[in-house]
């Protein structure tokens, strides 16, 4: 699982140095072979092999002719490359793509669980200051069904309102 955030170099060929603590999830999963395509907000989204295969295979919309979902594809897996770990623990990220993100010569990688993702610093400062203040309002939404009974209201504390 990956996770974490963390600011990386790109050298003059557009190999992007993949951290320590990202290679060693990579080596311990076998994920030497990564799909990189356009994600949400000029970010990139890098999928290991076997994630990118499951949502080729359950859970993106086949070959259709309807206009959205062959919009989606052409910019989902039409933009997409495929890409390997090198010995040197580097992964070629295309031009095309660093360009649609704004990468130059470094990036910040926020490893999702299944997923990374791949922002220009711009990018994702200009990302977060914009959604920070939502962040509660969103945490809320996910977590405000899941309170624990120790943080509900006791009796007590409600007649002692009173």
């Amino acid at each position: 699982m990956y996770f974490g955030e963390t600011h990386s170099a790109l050298d003059d060929k557009g190999r992007l140095a993949v951290p320590v603590q990202f290679r060693r999830i990579m080596n311990v999963l076998d994920h030497d072979t990564w799909f990189i395509t356009r994600g949400y907000d000029n970010s990139l989204f890098l999928f290991p092999k076997e994630r990118w295969d499951k949502l080729l295979k359950e859970e993106i919309p086949g070959a259709s002719l309807d206009p959205r979902i062959m919009d989606f594809r052409r910019f989902f897996i039409g933009g997409a490359a495929k890409a390997k770990l090198d010995r040197q623990g580097r992964l070629l990220i295309p031009l095309y793509l660093r360009e649609y993100a704004g990468i130059e010569r470094e990036g910040v990688l926020h490893g999702l669980e299944d997923h990374i993702q791949l922002w220009s610093n711009t990018g994702w400062r200009a990302f977060s200051e914009r959604r920070m203040p939502d962040y509660k309002e969103m945490a809320a939404a996910l977590f405000g069904n899941n309170r624990s009974a120790s943080a509900q209201p006791t009796e007590d504390m409600n007649n002692a309102e009173s």
